[in-house]
């Protein structure tokens, strides 16, 4: 039976570890697809930061460039997190990325007054991949761009509330009765890892996409 003192220095050092065994685990399965997502990222990192210093002091390009910031960045940490074995907090930040990169296009919209709302508090980002949907062909958006944020939406909107899945992230599936506290890797769930690597990694690969449609956008004001 556990103890106080044995639980304690378990979750002490979940708290303060740095996963290291962890990752490595899933490194051996997706290196490859890791290094192929940081060269999607970098692409769209350098065309954010070509925008970024042509601002002159326009406060609504600023606010844009913002938007797109945060999303290239927490989409880097999705990944991070979930190469470190946390899915749940992985699954949250990546649905954070969704509606940031959506927010971010609604607001480059010419026709469209999501960015003035934005920028006095009456918008809510909650509302974003719904609207950016919607608005699509106003935005000039199309093909592998949507079917990606489709697709991602209807995933990870399962990360917005406790489901069956978030009390599967803590029990293993490869060895019976196993729960883990915190970061993990388990066999058992390797077709699910891949899922999750793909999803990211696709959204990747067409960031480059949408930082080129939001700022596309831009260029019609």
């Amino acid at each position: 039976m556990d103890t106080v003192d044995q639980a304690q220095a378990m979750i002490f050092r979940e708290i303060t570890s740095d996963d290291s065994e962890v990752r490595g685990e899933y490194l051996k399965h997706f290196e490859g697809a890791a290094n192929g997502f940081a060269v999607s990222m970098a692409k769209a990192f350098v065309k954010w930061r070509d925008f970024d210093n042509e601002l002159k002091g326009d406060e609504r390009r600023a606010q844009l460039s913002a938007l797109v910031y945060v999303a290239i960045t927490l989409h880097v940490l999705s990944m991070k997190a979930f190469l470190a074995g946390q899915p749940v907090a992985a699954g949250n930040l990546f649905r954070q990325v969704l509606e940031c990169i959506a927010l971010a296009l609604l607001c480059s919209g010419k026709e469209l007054d999501v960015l003035k709302r934005f920028m006095e508090d009456k918008y809510s980002s909650n509302d974003a991949i719904r609207d950016v949907l919607r608005h699509h062909k106003k935005l000039s958006l199309k093909g592998d761009v949507l079917e990606v944020m489709k697709r991602s939406q209807d995933f990870y909107h399962k990360y917005s509330h406790v489901t069956t899945m978030t009390i599967a992230a803590a029990m293993s599936f490869s060895q019976k009765g196993g729960l883990y506290v915190g970061a993990s890797f388990d066999d058992g769930k390797l077709d699910a890892y891949k899922k999750e690597n793909n999803l990211r990694v696709s959204l990747a690969d067409v960031f480059p996409n949408f930082v080129d449609g939001v700022f596309a956008n831009v260029a019609k004001w």
